[in-house]
């Protein structure tokens, strides 16, 4: 075959590859050292060990700075909690009040472990001690989480309105705060390295929130997702002293709709397949059960590529 021939050859194969399919995957995440990033991380390695597909994780503020990204199709997929993701296909809630209606759910992951943060030395012993206090506040990059916040502090007969907030902009900033002693109490996900930095720079504690019905039914009010149960302490969950309930937010993957289907069957396959290789990076997905992947709670619409995946390995709804 002469050179001229070989040229066309290569030629026409570039031609019939889609742009998508020869470009390496963007995954969105939150900031370094906050579990999106970790979880980016751990879904991109484990693409390129079983799946031979190239990523690149791109962190952004927060997750309501990375989800219309993905709306708009400059990210191909990311991950947010089940409120924030349907605020945002909605357009409602902690959205930004526009519908990013090209979002499409890819699965369930896993019960995310979220707390209010004290310094260990502190007086204060559960979230009702809390009326008062200086609190890391606002989130405007993560308005989800300030919707969090206040859902925690329902919890406890509270609101924003009888603290004393601090305006940060993400979680980190936050912890931040917390740290340097500019507030009493900040807010983050259990296990996470941000909170292994603030145990290790200052030492801190998870307040225990109250399971009771009335309590937990005041906090749903504020979020309408999750649940209170009970964490012990392990050697991966800094901050965690003692046997105490938390709250639980399901977490959860998510594409533009434009992605090609079959990427998204290959990308829902290493998630459900390759539990243990993500969990060696990010333990919470020791939590993660490929039988709930597909939920129709969300309320939002799955990526074809995803049903195509579930139909083949007869994932029911949960």
């Amino acid at each position: 075959m002469t050179r001229f021939a070989y040229a066309a050859v290569a030629a026409i194969s570039l031609a019939i590859m889609s742009p998508a399919a020869a470009q390496p995957l963007g995954i969105g995440t939150s900031p370094q050292g906050t579990m999106v990033y970790t979880l980016g991380a751990a879904v991109s390695k484990a693409l390129a060990e079983s799946a031979n597909m190239q990523s690149r994780v791109q962190p952004s503020a927060g997750t309501g700075a990375m989800v219309p990204l993905v709306n708009s199709g400059e990210i191909d997929i990311g991950f947010c909690n089940a409120r924030e993701f349907f605020d945002s296909y909605h357009g409602v809630g902690s959205s930004d009040k526009r519908k990013n209606e090209n979002l499409r759910a890819i699965a369930v992951l896993f019960p995310l472990t979220v707390g209010l943060i004290v310094r260990n030395d502190s007086p204060i012993k559960s979230v009702k001690d809390l009326k008062g206090k200086s609190i890391s506040y606002g989130y405007q990059s993560q308005e989800v989480i300030r919707i969090l916040v206040d859902g925690m502090l329902a919890n406890a007969g509270l609101t924003i309105g009888d603290m004393k907030p601090v305006l940060v902009p993400n979680l980190i900033r936050g912890m931040d705060e917390l740290i340097a002693g500019r507030v009493e109490v900040s807010f983050f996900a259990l296990g996470q390295a941000k909170v292994a930095e603030a145990d290790a720079a200052v030492g801190i504690r998870f307040l225990p929130m109250d399971d009771s019905p009335a309590a937990v039914d005041a906090m749903l009010k504020v979020v309408q997702v999750g649940y209170v149960g009970k964490i012990a302490p392990a050697p991966n969950l800094p901050g965690v002293r003692d046997t105490i309930p938390v709250a639980h937010y399901d977490y959860v993957a998510f594409a533009n709709k434009d992605v090609p289907a079959e990427r998204i069957k290959t990308i829902t396959k290493v998630i459900a397949e390759q539990k243990d290789a993500m969990a060696q990076s990010l333990p919470l997905f020791r939590r993660f059960n490929p039988e709930r992947m597909y939920s129709s709670k969300l309320k939002v619409p799955y990526h074809d590529g995803a049903i195509a995946y579930f139909r083949e390995k007869g994932i029911k709804e949960q």
